[in-house]
């Protein structure tokens, strides 16, 4: 079953954008009276009747709604900073759609090697990823924010709060325990995880962090690239709720 996606359907919306119109009609060979499947960014998928196979504005009537459409059993805010070579971000950003998060943030941290992003193209990744995995919602990708500015976010009770260190903890005075000990300990169904630069998080950083709550964890003796640190902290939480 191919889905498209339409970012107004649940507003009244009843026409695919040009992109995806184009894809509709002219490579999937559509027509009208056809019924395709639409997904809103919010999770919910509609099957729908297609009434004008316009490539540039396809028109349609929904027949059904389903809410929940591949939906997972829990809350993941990813906070990532993007390596130097964006193509591994974008990569994370798919490959984490795939298997289940929420929200994206790109950190900017006193260690990082690249100062810029843009979120556009990151967007366009993740409508993919969703459509190609079956997911009626789309991850919210934000705009780029320094460490020290995420931290001042409030986040909802009882979000377990997890920052990935690579470093020896004592200079904080609080211990730094395994993913997997994090994640059994972790109560609910809401967390929000941090994942450094190449450098890793710098020493201020890690003092704001755990002065907001953060607790820091590792995810194992190996030396992880920053997009395989974060796909791994995505997999601990989906395996939790999803074994």
């Amino acid at each position: 079953m191919e889905l498209f996606y339409s970012r107004d359907i649940a507003d009244g919306g009843r026409t695919l954008d040009q992109e995806e119109s184009n894809h509709c009609i002219r490579v999937l060979r559509h027509s009208a009276g056809d019924v395709i499947h639409v997904v809103d960014g919010r999770g919910g998928i509609y099957e729908c009747r297609i009434d004008n196979a316009s490539p540039k504005a396809v028109g349609f009537t929904v027949l059904k709604v389903e809410e929940g459409y591949g939906s997972h059993p829990y809350r993941l805010h990813m906070a990532v900073a993007p390596p130097k070579n964006i193509d591994r971000f974008e990569w994370f950003a798919e490959k984490a759609t795939e298997i289940a998060v929420d929200r994206i943030t790109p950190l900017f941290g006193d260690y990082s090697e690249r100062k810029v992003f843009k979120k556009e193209r990151c967007e366009r990744i993740v409508i993919a990823a969703a459509k190609q995995s079956h997911k009626g919602a789309v991850p919210q990708v934000d705009d780029a924010v320094s460490v020290r500015e995420f931290l001042q976010q409030p986040f909802e009770d009882g979000t377990a709060k997890f920052i990935c260190y690579c470093g020896d903890t004592e200079f904080l005075g609080v211990e730094k325990i395994s993913i997997r000990e994090a994640m059994s300990k972790a109560g609910g169904d809401r967390y929000a995880i941090m994942i450094g630069p190449e450098g890793d998080f710098s020493r201020d950083e890690m003092r704001l962090a755990v002065d907001k709550g953060w607790q820091p964890v590792s995810l194992g003796a190996s030396r992880l690239r920053i997009e395989t640190a974060a796909l791994t902290a995505v997999a601990a939480v989906y395996l939790k709720h999803m074994a």
